[in-house]
């Protein structure tokens, strides 16, 4: 029989292995199975083997999924495939967010997680995509054009499309230029952020980006334990080189980090920032995605420039440093850079350095 494995055991006992197709397995369709009893796989396997069959054909759905199921279905389906389950932590957690972000984008005043898949066209696909770009960024809209076409190729892979319809968008091409925020630009951002609970966690991620020039992914991974309240001192483990600094805590940043642990440090919460998945409730890190879309509305909110990004804050802190004439070693047990070179793009057209070095040569 297909997919069937007849298989003796060390015992001398035999068993029949049916092992399910990769296309179905990932759909969710089928499983594996092992039957003890030949008289019993005979005749199960059978109706195994024609669930394939009729899912491959389109009358069995995977996971009760069709060309006929709207997109909340679709990609709550996708959701919970090994597929998806095969992906890192921090992929699923961005590819989640994105996807369900995506339900509720409008395609001729419909949400899309009401249309069916049947229905979606290349045209729609850019109708999509332009809405994305004049909703948030390019940067924004690209994010979300890259994971929907996961879950088409995915859709392709089971057999329930032929053709990936956002694969033929020509994407727009956006290299943020890296800029400095201003102190009130990021006094302004921070008081708005913390104005709204729900967008208190950004700011506070924002105020740590820029107090203790750090890149978001470390803090956004930040954990209680890396913090002692008894020294007032935070260890700051970066992914990027792995270098480990060691940062005091001020006291106005010790009072945002005492309101943040009242209202989140209970049992099992690790992360100083975190982020409940609403399909487990379990707490995690925030994602990038979900930080680029909160950061563009508070930006929103308060009028600032769209091109202000959470990521630029670490040079702004650089930057300010150099300007205020701190030494290059000091910087570096701040920043965690292991030589004096790695400061040098931060040097770069800073109008108060260069005056200063004018002036002192002149004398």
């Amino acid at each position: 029989m297909k997919y069937t494995h007849k298989v003796k055991l060390k015992d001398g006992s035999t068993v029949y292995r049916f092992v399910a197709p990769k296309d179905a397995k990932l759909a969710g369709v089928m499983k594996n199975h092992t039957f003890e009893d030949g008289r019993k796989a005979r005749h199960e396997i059978p109706k195994l083997i024609k669930t394939v069959e009729d899912f491959r054909k389109g009358k069995v759905l995977a996971g009760n999924i069709s060309i006929n199921s709207n997109f909340q279905q679709v990609i709550g389906h996708y959701l919970n495939t090994g597929q998806f389950n095969y992906l890192s932590s921090n992929t699923r957690r961005t590819y989640e967010y994105v996807l369900r972000s995506i339900c509720d984008s409008k395609l001729f005043s419909r949400a899309l997680g009401e249309i069916t898949l049947k229905y979606l066209t290349p045209a729609h696909c850019s109708e999509l995509y332009e809405g994305w770009v004049r909703g948030v960024s390019v940067d924004n809209a690209n994010q979300k054009a890259r994971v929907f076409s996961v879950l088409m190729n995915y859709c392709i892979s089971i057999g329930l499309i032929t053709n990936n319809p956002m694969s033929r968008i020509k994407k727009r091409k956006h290299t943020p230029k890296s800029i400095v925020w201003t102190k009130n630009q990021v006094e302004l951002f921070v008081d708005t952020a913390f104005s709204k609970f729900k967008y208190r966690n950004i700011g506070l991620l924002a105020l740590m980006c820029y107090e203790w020039g750090q890149r978001p992914t470390d803090i956004m991974h930040l954990k209680w334990d890396n913090l002692d309240f008894k020294t007032k001192s935070a260890t700051i483990k970066q992914s990027k080189r792995g270098a480990t600094v060691k940062l005091p805590i001020e006291d106005k940043m010790e009072n945002y980090l005492q309101q943040q642990y009242n209202d989140w440090k209970f049992k099992d919460q690790e992360y100083v920032i975190p982020h409940q998945n609403p399909s487990d409730g379990c707490y995690r890190p925030l994602s990038p995605m979900q930080v680029s879309t909160l950061t563009n509305e508070i930006k929103a909110l308060c009028g600032l420039p769209m091109e202000l990004q959470i990521g630029f804050l670490r040079k702004t802190a650089i930057v300010e440093m150099i300007g205020s004439g701190v030494d290059q070693l000091a910087i570096m047990s701040v920043t965690g850079h292991q030589n004096v070179q790695s400061l040098n793009p931060y040097n770069k057209h800073n109008y108060d350095t260069a005056k200063s070095a004018l002036e002192m040569r002149r004398g």
